[in-house]
């Protein structure tokens, strides 16, 4: 199966603004796809495609595509299904759904972060058309230098304090917005090995501690440190969630499943293990990409 022509949705989002220039550096001829609505800027020399984004107008756009990625947010996940609908009545051979940071197919995760049954539905709805279209999902923890910089993963750079959920020495698995670009071209070149297959990467697994004494290392500066309970975290994402704040608590509900002492990011021991040496990605370090990302901090500050 020979991929070249790719369309990528939900471009504009925090990942697909992340991963773009990375698709752009390869041998692919990349379409951006966005809403007829939308004012989104994109890197020049990307060729940006305008859809009203029902099925007729989907499907026209991907007739010459070889490949779908989704990059579509969680908030607007319900339009998936049309984008699937549309690349089977176009006949593209691959589509990567949106899935990314967790495993939606792990009954644990999902009682953890309920939300992920959307992600669940529309990659058993993609099972169910085999013989029509085949898919990749592609898993990667949570995106490891934006995670940063958002204080995501429970560190802020600009006070240099660090908060420890359930003591900080969870593991988990990550990846940084590079890894995943370069991990979407290679499932895309490896279209036969990694044909409807979860397929796990990463840039390294690691646990909050570790990230703590090369963030202190690397600033050689003592950071300030606040401890939390998963627990704590997930029962005020509930509450927040109810008062109609859904991104905030959604994401400290994220943020709980993560980095909680359960573990349920750590891919160390996935069926299949981690595709990184079939798919030639480099295996990444802690204390070097710190460093990187301190230095981009710097420049902004």
């Amino acid at each position: 199966m020979s991929i070249k022509n790719i369309a990528i949705v939900g471009a504009s989002g925090n990942l697909g603004t992340l991963v773009l220039p990375q698709l752009l550096k390869s041998d692919l001829n990349v379409t951006a796809v966005t809403r007829e609505t939308s004012s989104a800027k994109f890197p020049t020399g990307t060729k940006v495609a305008k859809s009203d984004f029902s099925l007729n107008s989907l499907t026209e756009v991907f007739r010459s595509q070889d490949a779908v990625i989704s990059m579509l947010p969680i908030t607007a996940l319900g339009d998936q299904g049309t984008v699937i609908d549309a690349a089977i009545a176009a006949g593209v051979k691959r589509f990567i759904p949106s899935e990314y940071g967790s495993d939606s197919t792990s009954e644990a995760m999902i009682t953890a972060v309920p939300f992920f049954e959307g992600k669940k539905k529309h990659l058993d709805y993609l099972k169910s058309k085999k013989g029509y279209i085949t898919w990749t999902a592609l898993i990667t923890g949570p995106f490891f230098d934006w995670g940063l910089f958002a204080g995501f993963i429970g560190f802020d750079l600009s006070t240099k304090t660090a908060t420890l959920v359930d003591r900080g020495e969870t593991p988990f698995t990550t990846s940084n917005a590079a890894q995943i670009g370069r991990a979407l071209i290679a499932v895309l070149s490896h279209a036969a090995e990694t044909a409807n297959k979860l397929v796990f990467v990463e840039s390294f697994t690691t646990t909050q501690i570790e990230i703590l004494a090369a963030l202190e290392k690397a600033t050689g500066e003592k950071w300030k440190v606040v401890h939390k309970k998963s627990e704590d975290i997930r029962a005020e994402a509930f509450k927040e969630m109810g008062k109609g704040n859904i991104l905030g608590g959604g994401a400290s509900l994220i943020t709980a499943a993560v980095l909680g002492k359960d573990a349920l990011e750590d891919h160390s021991n996935v069926e299949g293990g981690i595709w990184n040496d079939r798919l030639g990605l480099p295996k990444e370090s802690v204390e070097e990409e710190i460093k990187r990302i301190l230095e981009i901090a710097a420049t902004k500050n």
